[in-house]
Order: C-alpha cells, then structure tokens, then sequence
C-alpha cells in the first residue's frame, strides 16, 4: 500500500510499531507475527546484495568488498539495505524485535567516468567512492488502548517505548585501493575502529479516532521519537571535501493519517509523513488493498519521493515491488 495506513488497523505488531494506537484496536489474544524481511535497492540488483552486503552490527558495509563495489557500481551512487522483524502480541500488550541497516556509495565524477566507460586499464588517478553504513536493532515494548468519548468517533491511544543501538561505518577506496583490490580505507572520524555504535531509549506516542474496531473512516496522528535516543554520529564529507555532518538514525516527526475499511474487504490509506520535515523525510504516501481470501491480499500504492509500489501478501509473507524508497536510514545518510 505504498507503505500508507498509519490509521488502520490490520497487521497489528507490524503497524503497531508505525502507531502503538493500533494495539488498542486489537482483538484480545495471542499473536505471533512471522518473521518481516524486507529490501531496499537503488543501482543495484537483489541478485548483488550477497556479493556486497555485510551485517547490521557491521553498519552493513563489508570493507573487503569495497573495490568491488567501485568497480562494478561506481558510474552512479548507489543505495541498499535490508531489514528483519518479529514480534508477540498478548491483549493491547506487544514486543517486537527488529534489525535494519543500510549503505549508501558516493562515486566522485573521475571514477564514475572510468566506470562508465567500461573501467578498463589503469584506475584514474584522484578516483574515489565513499561508502557509508548505519544499522540499527530495537526491541520495543508496546501497550494501547481505546476510550469511550462522547460523540461518535472513540480515541484509541497508544505507546512504545524501544531500546535501541545503532551502528555507524564510513570507508572510502581511492585509486590505490581499487587498482589492488584492497580492504577500503577507514575514514578520519572512525578514529581506527572499524564501527562506532551508541545506544539509546526512545518513545512512540499514537492516537487512531474511530467509530467502529473493524470498518468504516480511521483517522490517525503519531509523534514518531517523541523521546528521541541519542544515538548520533560525526561523519566526514566524501571525497576528502574538509567538513562533517551529523547523522542521526532516530529523529522526531509528526505524522498524519486517514484510512477507509469497507465491509468487503477492500482498504484504502493516505498518509503525510514527517509533517514538518523534521527528519528531511516528508512525504505523502496512498494506498489501497483487497482481501481476496483470508490468506491472499492484493496491494497497490504510491509514494511521493519513490514512485508507484505493487505488492502480494500470501498466508502472512509479503512482497512489495517498484519504487526506491529509501526508508527511516535512508534519509540519515544524506550528505
């Protein structure tokens, strides 16, 4: 759905950790969500992620594999990433675990001109790309619930509170590093490690008004990092440009959401992400699903900075196609 639907109830760990208000429209009993994994990819293909792609507690930048990367990649910057998910959920109560990481490759103009033109012979001199890793793992503990109020429209009021660590890499290879194939240069603020990492507490806060659990209009607001961690990086400018620029993984928006879920199974969402672009992240989001059968869900949507998005969900696995949405870690990287 273009990842739209903060307002609507459904996937209840999995949007309850978009907006804890969720949890407050959950039929009461166990949950268990199967396990989320999902890809981001912008210049690279799926079928690449295994030749350059480290692990989340490595910021996902695998040194070895930089040369690599500028030789097969470098006539463009290139953005991937991964992520994984489970949680439980046990009457308004949740806990979900999370991992995500994501790398970003800035090739200067005299490598992406070699590269473009076939990177044959000698690596031109002053050629350089600058890579940048950043993960993150969370464990959040979740708790909503709905109130009566007068009118038609009840509130339903949510928190989630998360523990969180976050990674940070920067390594750059030069003309010497690509023409011998070597590990990628640790850059001057990693002050020889080869990750830095912080850890933090943050906290959600959601609200969803509606008249009804199950149908009808939704209408949805979150305060994304009300409580922000203090988990933040120094990282240099690339291509030896003199500065630096503070990356910070988690920081506070303000989001908005209306949803629409019709007897018939059929449901459609539009959302404005990071209202007053706090994060650099503002978007508008819309989407729409169809049910076919309990375990078949069709799903279509588009998203302002990443395009048109199609998708499937079959017995609790989903797929989504299209777009290039760069995500939460994504737009922390921005230099």
């Amino acid at each position: 759905m273009g990842r739209a639907g903060l307002a609507l109830p459904g996937d209840t760990i999995n949007q309850g950790r978009v907006n804890p208000a969720i949890y407050g429209l959950a039929p009461s009993g166990f949950r268990f969500q199967f396990p989320r994994f999902s890809f981001r990819l912008d210049g690279v293909g799926i079928g690449d992620l295994e030749d350059v792609f480290g692990d989340s507690n490595n910021s996902g930048l695998d040194a070895s594999k930089l040369s690599d990367i500028a030789r097969q990649f470098g006539d463009e910057d290139i953005e991937f990433g991964a992520g994984v998910g489970l949680g439980l959920f046990f009457s308004g109560l949740a806990i979900d675990f999370s991992g995500d990481a994501i790398v970003s490759g800035l090739p200067n103009a005299t490598l992406q001109n070699w590269v473009d033109a076939g990177a044959a012979g000698a690596v031109p001199v002053g050629s350089r790309l600058d890579a940048y890793g950043l993960g993150k793992g969370e464990v959040g503990f979740g708790y909503g619930k709905r109130f009566n109020t007068p009118g038609s429209a009840d509130i339903s009021v949510g928190v989630r509170a998360k523990i969180v660590r976050s990674y940070y890499s920067h390594r750059f290879a030069d003309t010497n590093t690509i023409q011998n194939n070597l590990d990628g240069v640790l850059a001057p603020e990693m002050g020889g490690n080869d990750v830095l990492d912080e850890s933090g507490f943050g906290l959600d806060l959601g609200f969803i008004a509606s008249s009804s659990k199950t149908q009808g209009l939704f209408f949805g607001a979150t305060v994304e990092n009300l409580l922000e961690p203090k988990t933040s990086f120094q990282g240099t400018l690339p291509n030896g440009i003199p500065g630096t620029d503070t990356v910070r993984p988690y920081q506070r928006t303000v989001n908005l959401g209306v949803g629409y879920l019709s007897p018939k199974n059929f449901h459609v969402a539009a959302d404005l992400v990071d209202v007053f672009n706090g994060a650099g992240g503002k978007e508008f989001r819309a989407g729409a699903q169809w049910s076919v059968t309990k375990g078949l869900a069709l799903r279509g949507g588009y998203e302002s900075r990443a395009g048109f998005t199609f998708g499937v969900g079959l017995g609790g696995f989903n797929l989504a196609l299209g777009g290039n949405s760069a995500g939460q870690l994504g737009y922390a990287l921005r230099f």
